[in-house]
């Protein structure tokens, strides 16, 4: 994830690659995928974070404390004006904030960016700490927005929000696959079944987001009497497919405070 914000950010030109500074445990990752964008690589954690203005903690949530409590033990008053970025799921804005204790009005911004970040076409929420303001938040969506649609949310619906927006992208290609098969059992190239479908589900997606229009009016526009769509549509209805994802999203937003609380 960090490599798609990074890419995101330099190949737009809103930030130059002589003022990206990247950090990892070896050198294996930083030579092979950093070094070639031309920012400057170190092992050292607290290095960017003294050097930076703006960090970014994209590392797994059961990581994150010893990097906080690494950054935390070399933090200065002079670090009151850094913002602290977290992409790590289920870690809280309090949880952060306790970890940089010993920076004066520590400021932290939470966020869950999800995979199709990576072809800067994502989704990516966020929520303030208690000591940034407004101004931080502009910051960030001018960052973020480079992979894709960025949106301010209260950290209390985070967790049922990372379903819909994260989990929910391996559901799709659930979806995405059994259809193919579908388009296979009745002739269709793998390929052009993937393609096709994958084409039509980014197309229905568009048109929710741009049209303005209620998914149920979008629904019914193609969906004819006594035609092939309501067809389908009964089957999947008799299969309970509403309640399926719905309960999906329930189960995944459990197992979200869970993780949170690890």
């Amino acid at each position: 994830m960090a490599q798609a914000i990074a890419k995101g950010l330099i190949s737009s030109k809103i930030v130059a690659p002589e003022n990206v500074m990247a950090s990892a445990r070896t050198n294996n990752n930083l030579s092979k995928v950093w070094a070639p964008l031309g920012v400057t690589t170190t092992t050292n954690n607290t290095e960017v974070a003294a050097k930076a203005d703006i960090i970014f903690l994209s590392v797994k949530p059961h990581i994150l404390p010893g990097v906080l409590d690494e950054i935390n033990a070399q933090a200065s008053d002079e670090w009151s004006k850094k913002v602290f970025v977290s992409v790590a799921a289920g870690v809280t804005i309090d949880f952060m904030e306790g970890k940089l204790n010993r920076v004066p009005n520590v400021k932290v911004i939470r966020t869950m960016p999800n995979t199709p970040c990576l072809v800067l076409s994502g989704v990516v929420i966020y929520c303030l700490g208690k000591n940034c303001s407004e101004e931080e938040g502009k910051m960030l969506v001018s960052l973020m927005k480079v992979v894709g649609h960025v949106e301010k949310v209260d950290e209390n619906h985070v967790d049922a929000m990372s379903s819909l927006m994260g989990c929910s992208i391996a559901w799709f290609y659930n979806v995405i696959e059994g259809m193919s098969d579908g388009g296979v059992k009745n002739g269709v190239p793998r390929d052009v079944s993937y393609r096709l479908t994958s084409k039509a589900m980014e197309g229905a997606a568009k048109m929710v987001f741009e049209s303005g229009k209620h998914v149920g009016q979008l629904k019914d526009e193609v969906t004819s009497p006594n035609g092939s769509t309501i067809a389908g549509i009964y089957q999947l209805e008799q299969a309970g497919l509403r309640g399926i994802f719905m309960k999906a999203v329930q189960a995944a937003t459990d197992r979200n405070k869970e993780l949170g609380k690890q």
